[in-house]
Protein backbone atom coordinates (compact mmCIF):
# COMPACT_ATOMS: atom_id res chain seq x y z
CA UNK A 1 0.00 0.00 0.00
CA UNK A 2 2.85 2.39 0.86
CA UNK A 3 4.44 1.52 -2.48
CA UNK A 4 1.23 2.51 -4.29
CA UNK A 5 1.04 5.86 -2.44
CA UNK A 6 4.71 6.62 -3.15
CA UNK A 7 4.26 5.70 -6.82
CA UNK A 8 1.22 8.01 -7.07
CA UNK A 9 3.12 10.93 -5.52
CA UNK A 10 6.12 10.43 -7.82
CA UNK A 11 3.83 10.24 -10.87
CA UNK A 12 2.00 13.42 -9.88
CA UNK A 13 5.27 15.27 -9.29
CA UNK A 14 6.67 14.18 -12.66
CA UNK A 15 3.49 15.17 -14.47
CA UNK A 16 3.44 18.61 -12.82
CA UNK A 17 7.05 19.43 -13.74
CA UNK A 18 7.26 22.49 -16.02
CA UNK A 19 9.70 22.00 -18.86
CA UNK A 20 12.26 24.76 -19.38
CA UNK A 21 11.44 25.03 -23.08
CA UNK A 22 8.29 26.96 -22.16
CA UNK A 23 10.15 29.47 -20.01
CA UNK A 24 12.12 32.40 -21.37
CA UNK A 25 15.86 32.47 -20.75
CA UNK A 26 16.59 34.23 -17.47
CA UNK A 27 12.99 33.68 -16.43
CA UNK A 28 13.86 34.50 -12.84
CA UNK A 29 14.66 38.11 -13.78
CA UNK A 30 11.82 38.78 -16.24
CA UNK A 31 8.15 39.17 -15.55
CA UNK A 32 5.06 40.84 -16.92
CA UNK A 33 5.00 42.04 -20.53
CA UNK A 34 8.76 41.65 -20.90
CA UNK A 35 8.58 37.91 -20.22
CA UNK A 36 8.26 36.13 -23.55
CA UNK A 37 7.58 32.45 -24.11
CA UNK A 38 9.66 30.19 -26.27
CA UNK A 39 8.07 27.65 -28.52
CA UNK A 40 8.75 24.01 -27.79
CA UNK A 41 10.47 23.74 -31.19
CA UNK A 42 13.26 26.15 -30.27
CA UNK A 43 12.46 28.91 -32.78
CA UNK A 44 14.07 31.97 -31.21
CA UNK A 45 13.50 34.13 -34.31
CA UNK A 46 9.83 34.47 -33.40
CA UNK A 47 10.70 35.71 -29.91
CA UNK A 48 13.15 38.34 -31.14
CA UNK A 49 10.81 39.54 -33.91
CA UNK A 50 7.87 39.93 -31.55
CA UNK A 51 9.98 41.79 -29.01
CA UNK A 52 10.91 44.47 -31.56
CA UNK A 53 7.34 44.81 -32.84
CA UNK A 54 5.53 45.16 -29.54
CA UNK A 55 2.92 47.91 -29.47
CA UNK A 56 3.25 50.81 -27.07
CA UNK A 57 0.38 51.95 -24.89
CA UNK A 58 -0.71 55.43 -25.97
CA UNK A 59 -3.72 55.84 -23.68
CA UNK A 60 -4.88 53.90 -20.65
CA UNK A 61 -7.84 54.58 -18.36
CA UNK A 62 -9.13 52.36 -15.58
CA UNK A 63 -11.75 53.58 -13.13
CA UNK A 64 -13.79 51.59 -10.63
CA UNK A 65 -16.32 53.10 -8.26
CA UNK A 66 -19.63 52.27 -6.56
CA UNK A 67 -21.54 52.80 -9.83
CA UNK A 68 -19.44 50.36 -11.88
CA UNK A 69 -16.31 50.49 -13.97
CA UNK A 70 -14.81 52.07 -17.05
CA UNK A 71 -11.65 51.16 -18.91
CA UNK A 72 -10.16 52.29 -22.17
CA UNK A 73 -6.86 51.86 -23.92
CA UNK A 74 -5.22 52.62 -27.23
CA UNK A 75 -1.98 51.19 -28.55
CA UNK A 76 0.47 52.28 -31.23
CA UNK A 77 -0.56 49.43 -33.54
CA UNK A 78 -4.08 50.87 -33.91
CA UNK A 79 -5.83 48.67 -31.35
CA UNK A 80 -8.47 50.47 -29.27
CA UNK A 81 -10.86 49.19 -26.62
CA UNK A 82 -13.34 50.76 -24.24
CA UNK A 83 -15.84 49.26 -21.82
CA UNK A 84 -18.36 50.54 -19.28
CA UNK A 85 -20.15 48.26 -16.87
CA UNK A 86 -22.17 48.14 -13.74
CA UNK A 87 -23.55 45.57 -11.38
CA UNK A 88 -27.33 45.29 -11.23
CA UNK A 89 -28.20 43.96 -7.79
CA UNK A 90 -30.81 41.25 -7.43
CA UNK A 91 -33.10 40.53 -4.50
CA UNK A 92 -30.28 38.37 -3.11
CA UNK A 93 -26.59 38.76 -4.03
CA UNK A 94 -26.52 35.56 -6.09
CA UNK A 95 -29.28 36.89 -8.37
CA UNK A 96 -27.51 40.07 -9.46
CA UNK A 97 -26.30 40.57 -13.02
CA UNK A 98 -23.91 42.70 -15.02
CA UNK A 99 -24.76 45.30 -17.63
CA UNK A 100 -21.81 45.97 -19.92
CA UNK A 101 -21.33 47.99 -23.08
CA UNK A 102 -18.19 48.60 -25.03
CA UNK A 103 -16.33 48.61 -28.28
CA UNK A 104 -13.00 47.54 -29.68
CA UNK A 105 -11.19 47.93 -32.98
CA UNK A 106 -7.99 46.63 -34.49
CA UNK A 107 -6.17 46.65 -37.79
CA UNK A 108 -6.29 43.24 -39.47
CA UNK A 109 -3.58 41.53 -41.47
CA UNK A 110 -5.24 42.86 -44.62
CA UNK A 111 -4.79 46.49 -43.46
CA UNK A 112 -8.49 47.09 -42.78
CA UNK A 113 -9.74 48.39 -39.44
CA UNK A 114 -12.27 46.06 -37.85
CA UNK A 115 -14.60 47.56 -35.25
CA UNK A 116 -17.02 45.81 -32.93
CA UNK A 117 -19.41 47.39 -30.45
CA UNK A 118 -21.30 45.24 -27.99
CA UNK A 119 -23.66 45.00 -25.08
CA UNK A 120 -23.78 42.19 -22.59
CA UNK A 121 -26.42 41.69 -19.93
CA UNK A 122 -28.83 39.07 -18.63
CA UNK A 123 -30.01 38.58 -22.23
CA UNK A 124 -26.55 37.60 -23.49
CA UNK A 125 -23.70 39.05 -25.53
CA UNK A 126 -24.76 41.14 -28.55
CA UNK A 127 -21.93 42.27 -30.84
CA UNK A 128 -22.39 44.47 -33.90
CA UNK A 129 -19.87 45.20 -36.61
CA UNK A 130 -19.88 45.67 -40.37
CA UNK A 131 -17.68 42.59 -40.86
CA UNK A 132 -19.76 40.25 -38.66
CA UNK A 133 -22.18 37.88 -40.36
CA UNK A 134 -25.89 38.60 -39.99
CA UNK A 135 -28.76 36.12 -40.08
CA UNK A 136 -30.88 35.87 -43.21
CA UNK A 137 -34.32 37.54 -43.17
CA UNK A 138 -37.16 35.60 -41.54
CA UNK A 139 -39.49 34.03 -44.13
CA UNK A 140 -42.88 35.76 -44.34
CA UNK A 141 -44.85 32.66 -43.22
CA UNK A 142 -42.75 32.22 -40.10
CA UNK A 143 -42.89 35.93 -39.33
CA UNK A 144 -46.70 35.86 -39.55
CA UNK A 145 -46.79 32.84 -37.22
CA UNK A 146 -44.52 34.60 -34.74
CA UNK A 147 -46.68 37.72 -34.84
CA UNK A 148 -49.83 35.68 -34.20
CA UNK A 149 -48.18 33.94 -31.26
CA UNK A 150 -46.74 37.18 -29.85
CA UNK A 151 -50.10 38.95 -30.18
CA UNK A 152 -51.54 36.56 -27.64
CA UNK A 153 -48.64 36.78 -25.14
CA UNK A 154 -47.33 33.43 -26.33
CA UNK A 155 -50.48 31.57 -25.25
CA UNK A 156 -52.41 29.22 -27.50
CA UNK A 157 -55.73 30.56 -28.78
CA UNK A 158 -58.07 28.30 -30.74
CA UNK A 159 -59.56 31.38 -32.44
CA UNK A 160 -56.28 32.07 -34.24
CA UNK A 161 -55.30 28.50 -34.98
CA UNK A 162 -55.41 27.20 -38.54
CA UNK A 163 -55.65 23.68 -37.07
CA UNK A 164 -59.06 24.27 -35.49
CA UNK A 165 -61.56 23.10 -38.10
CA UNK A 166 -64.55 24.06 -35.94
CA UNK A 167 -63.49 27.67 -35.36
CA UNK A 168 -66.40 29.13 -37.41
CA UNK A 169 -64.86 32.51 -38.05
Amino acid sequence: MNYLIALTLVSAAAAARLENIYLPPNSGSSSGASAGLRTPFGSDSVSSASASSQAEILRYENEIDEQGWHYAYETSDGTKAEQDGRVLPGSVPEEGSLQVSGAFSYIGDDGQTYSVSYTADENGFHPTGDHLPTPPPIPEEILKSLQLTAGNDGQYSSHKSSYDADAGY
